[in-house]
């Protein structure tokens, strides 16, 4: 009887310590199998394609900052985005929605900063313009620039025509949500100002000097009875022999769009952009002076 109690005993014993030993053997099986699917993933872990990206500086403009990011590949720029515009103010938001979808996709056709404003988005044009300018100085990519003669990306039409546009617009009431947001619709001498020189002889105002990167540009206006009735420019780049040649073709047409449009809502002349720019600020600058 001892016996068999003490063999029973040494039985259930067994039995007590092997069932623990299974568990933990079942669980070393588990964990030395094949690792769960999700661990990884078709694809995980992989670099998007589309290349290396350069982040512009900051370009401030009177509405906000714009600033630039590039997508590049092959030394080409396969991809353009806005990571900030200008958002002070509804109307803000709305032409910066509008304008720089279509400034990103010149700025991959043009394969450099030679892109052309847009119509009634001047001023997020010039900051997209610089902060663009930028990201390609940071990556070493050639910008066609001004000397160098070759066209911009095509642009739109003329700023002199669009409502809502980021330019200092006609008198009260033109448009506009923010304060001095005008229409783009109306010249910079609109209806209503109240401002603006009185009947009778003609007066010659001259605008401030407007630096660029090949030389300053300078306007100097006719004024008679509130109109411009001449424009010229006084001092133009002329850094060198290329950027002579294009003032020379560019200036002309630029004094012919201040005259019909009677106000700075012109647009960048293909292949002159630079040029354009800064007679765009010095005539800005001359049309202040005449209180127009």
């Amino acid at each position: 009887m001892v016996a068999v109690a003490g063999t029973a005993s040494a039985v259930a014993l067994l039995l007590t310590l092997k069932q623990p030993g299974t568990s933990v053997a079942g669980a070393a099986s588990q964990a030395g199998g094949a690792p769960p699917p999700a661990s990884a993933p078709a694809g995980s872990g992989a670099v998007p394609a589309g290349g290396a990206t350069v982040l512009g500086d900051e370009a401030d403009t009177q509405f906000g900052p714009v600033q630039v990011e590039l997508t590049l590949s092959g030394g080409r720029i396969t991809g353009a985005r806005a990571v900030k515009v200008p958002g002070t103010d509804a109307n803000s938001r709305k032409i910066a929605e509008s304008s720089v979808p279509k400034l990103n996709q010149a700025a991959v056709a043009a394969q450099s900063a030679e892109i052309d404003t847009v119509s009634g988005a001047t001023y997020t044009s010039q900051g997209y313009i610089r902060s663009l300018q930028s990201a390609l100085d940071k990556a070493g990519v050639a910008d066609a620039g001004d000397g160098t003669g070759q066209g911009s990306a095509p642009g739109a039409g003329s700023g002199a025509d669009t409502p809502g546009g980021d330019e200092p617009g006609g008198g009260p009431g033109s448009g506009g949500e923010g304060p001095g947001y005008g229409s783009g619709g109306g010249s910079v001498a609109g209806d209503g100002s109240g401002q603006g020189s009185g009947p009778g002889a003609a007066e010659s105002v001259l605008g401030d000097a407007a630096g660029t990167q090949y030389g300053d540009v300078q306007v100097r206006l006719t004024v008679s009875g509130g109109r411009i009735t001449g424009a010229e420019a006084v001092k133009t780049p002329d850094s060198d022999a290329n950027s002579r040649k294009i003032a020379a073709g560019a200036v002309p047409k630029l004094n012919q769009a201040a005259v019909a449009a009677q106000s700075a809502e012109i647009d960048t002349v293909s292949g002159a952009t630079y040029t354009s720019q800064g007679y765009i600020r010095s005539l800005q600058s001359a049309l202040d002076k005449a209180g127009l």
